[in-house]
């Protein structure tokens, strides 16, 4: 009886879930006709066939996207970038989300002060590394980038990103994949002679 009861209440929430999707497409449609200027349409059998001539909400069209991925390309040649572009792998997936310049390969050692807001430059293309030109909106001569206000708790010294990679300010490692990226035969050779100066060693100190 529990399990009759639990599939026909399976069963009948499903069937209202399609039937509001339904509903929310068809009101959708609705609109957007009306919207364009169709405000006697009517949903019947054959009302894909009279939507066919309406147009879209969409583009028809988007604007081609780049194709160093299916060159096989490590860095992007970008008018007015003067230090090398490094796209990503999630790049690949989201073509049209700006990519900052790698001024470099590793993080910048400065002293910060705690009473002191910085901005930090996201586009790479700033004079002053790793600290932006400005304080506005626009971050070097690149306007898809603006500084990031940036504040230490305590003064000394901080490792601030130079790769551009890291999601903040402060350096999480992102430069170590991008030389590997960029270096595939050392970073190899360096984790080869790592492993085995370790094989040996612990060969040496715990062998019988």
């Amino acid at each position: 009886l529990r399990l009759r009861l639990f599939v026909h209440t399976s069963s009948f929430l499903t069937t209202n879930h399609l039937c509001d999707m339904t509903l929310l497409k068809r009101s959708c449609a609705l609109a957007h006709a009306r919207r364009l200027g169709y405000g006697s349409i009517r949903f019947s059998s054959d009302w894909a066939e009279k939507a066919k001539g309406l147009p879209s909400a969409f583009p028809s069209s988007f604007p081609e996207a780049p194709t160093w991925f299916a060159n096989d390309k490590m860095t992007m040649d970008i008018d007015g970038r003067e230090n090398p572009v490094y796209p990503s792998p999630w790049n690949k997936w989201f073509p049209y989300e700006p990519i900052p310049s790698t001024p470099k390969i590793g993080p910048y050692y400065v002293h910060c002060s705690a009473s002191e807001v910085y901005h930090f430059c996201t586009c790479g293309e700033c004079k002053t590394q790793p600290f932006s030109e400005g304080t506005g909106n626009v971050c070097g001569n690149q306007p898809l980038f603006r500084p990031k206000p940036y504040t230490p708790r305590y003064d000394g010294k901080k490792l601030l990103c130079g790769c551009k990679k890291a999601p903040g300010e402060m350096c999480n490692g992102a430069c170590v994949l991008l030389w590997a990226d960029v270096h595939p035969f050392m970073f190899s050779v360096y984790c080869f002679s790592s492993c085995f100066a370790f094989g040996l060693f612990s060969a040496w100190m715990f062998h019988p």
